[in-house]
């Protein structure tokens, strides 16, 4: 190893060992330090803001909160005049250079904040949950809706199916998983350890995720498989404690029976008919002799409808 490597191994090993509280001594208004991540031009300085304005976020009461996103709303929404010359501007010289400054124009600040607030390492899963924080302001201040929009806009790229893992979900699975499948489960409530036990144990019971690299220990969704011999009559016939357990050999059924969206900040974000449509092409490959791919699910409101 040369002298410069070594030397260079130890300070970036000083650097990462560095305490996070001592970079966040910036005391000033979230707002400012958002205006100060957006007119930075180091990657170091970047961070630093971004870093900040994530702690600072944290600390906001209801209020502030509120406050936060009207500024992002109102403060740094798109400016219509731009919008307006860079419109006239390409459509009398369609060139390149005045498509781009129209795209630029078009884009609310925000989002560029945004952006540079998910450079910091965990930076998407606290996005996720500022986005649920603002999902539930959105009755109360309809006006932030043009703040979600920018959202909606950067998750789906960011989650994208592209970058999304499928895992299968076994009784072995670190626990701190276990735990949010239990949590999140949204359809037929899981009672104990005992009951998951039941769900992901099994050889004919199957549970799989999808997780994102940025959220690894995190699942976004999930579904429950149930492998059967014919399309079962009832959900209670799943569920059962002393059911007979099949082997693969015997199934020829795969009932889809729950799928839950574990992250509320990604509402909109679509990936549940991804997740079925992995899981049926995985399945029919491990077993060969399943012929019926079903669902039987509750639909929500159903009853209130009939009546």
């Amino acid at each position: 190893m040369s002298r410069n490597s070594f030397l260079t191994d130890i300070l970036s090993t000083l650097f990462e060992r560095r305490p996070r509280s001592a970079r966040l001594l910036d005391d000033r208004s979230i707002e400012a330090l958002c205006e100060s991540l957006l007119s930075s031009q180091g990657e170091i300085s970047g961070h630093k803001f971004a870093e900040s304005v994530l702690k600072r976020f944290d600390g906001l009461n209801d209020e502030e909160t509120a406050e936060f996103f009207r500024f992002l709303s109102e403060k740094l929404d798109i400016d219509t005049d731009v919008i307006a010359r860079m419109n006239e501007a390409y459509a009398a010289d369609p060139t390149a250079v005045n498509l781009d400054r129209l795209i630029q124009a078009v884009e609310p600040p925000r989002q560029e904040l945004l952006r540079r607030i998910n450079q910091v390492p965990d930076a998407t899963a606290q996005l996720v949950g500022m986005r649920k924080k603002l999902l539930g302001m959105l009755r109360e201040h309809p006006e932030f809706q043009r703040t979600d929009l920018d959202f909606q806009h950067l998750f789906s790229s960011w989650f994208n199916r592209g970058f999304l893992v499928m895992r299968r979900i076994r009784w072995d699975t670190p626990a701190s998983i276990l735990e949010k499948i239990i949590k999140y489960e949204a359809v037929h409530a899981i009672n104990d350890w005992d009951d998951l036990r039941r769900r992901v144990q099994p050889e004919d019971r199957r549970c799989y995720a999808f997780f994102h690299p940025a959220m690894p220990d995190d699942p976004l969704i999930f579904v429950e498989v149930a492998l059967a011999k014919g399309i079962p009559d009832s959900i209670q016939a799943i569920l059962a404690d002393d059911r007979n357990i099949l082997t693969d050999a015997e199934a020829d059924t795969a009932v889809f029976y729950s799928i839950s969206n574990c992250q509320a900040g990604l509402r909109g974000v679509s990936f549940g008919n991804f997740l079925i449509k992995q899981v049926v092409e995985d399945l029919r490959k491990e077993i060969p002799g399943l012929k019926t791919f079903v669902t039987l699910s509750p639909i929500p409101g159903f009853v209130r409808w009939l009546k």
